[in-house]
């Protein structure tokens, strides 16, 4: 019943976001990006786990710029197939150092690119397809970060992991599996919500 709930969820919100312009998406991500750039743990974090966006996801090139401006390490998500778990890995220069991985995502090429251990990391941002206000976040259906936030339960505590996305992509209630880790902080176009106190 959940895993059905999750694939007709997914269609009806991707087609949500897919519907905003381009031009709509840029400005959207920009007011996202200032919010999540003013965050404490944002600042704080010296290796910060960010991805790259594709499609009509929150862009997130310039959060990836600055991290490299500010000398905070970047770190970015491999995944190698379906039944892998996602690796970690530092990235100094995206324009050579990415290629296309498993799902079309541009990723790090292991041998240029050092591994990563997910306890090395004090920032996590992670992208999704669907959420609801109290965390609840529907990713694309591989449970890849959700990996990493059942290791890092701490930085979950600490409000060090944050979603973006745009309003659109909000729910009443995602169906969740037990598995399934609730995100902290969602950061929108509009408002930064703190799920575990219910205000924004």
């Amino acid at each position: 019943m959940v895993t059905e709930a999750k694939r007709a969820l997914r269609r009806q919100v991707l087609d949500r976001r897919d519907a905003l312009d381009p031009e709509e998406i840029d400005e959207r991500s920009t007011r996202i990006v200032r919010r999540v750039m003013a965050l404490g743990s944002y600042r704080r974090g010296r290796s910060r786990v960010l991805f790259v966006s594709i499609g009509s996801e929150v862009r997130t090139d310039r959060l990836i710029a600055e991290t490299l401006r500010s000398r905070a390490h970047l770190i970015l998500p491999r995944v190698g197939g379906p039944e892998e778990a996602l690796a970690l890995h530092e990235v100094r220069e995206p324009e050579t150092e990415l290629r296309p991985g498993a799902f079309g995502v541009p990723e790090p090429t292991a041998g240029n690119c050092p591994e990563r251990s997910p306890y090395d990391i004090d920032f996590i941002l992670v992208p999704g397809l669907a959420f609801d206000r109290r965390g609840g976040r529907l990713g694309y259906g591989g449970g890849f970060f959700d990996y990493i936030l059942n290791l890092r339960n701490d930085l979950v505590d600490d409000g060090a992991v944050v979603a973006v996305a745009f309003s659109v992509q909000f729910v009443d209630e995602v169906p969740r599996d037990s598995w399934d880790v609730r995100v902290p902080i969602i950061v929108t176009e509009d408002e930064v919500i703190d799920t575990r106190t219910g205000r924004s």
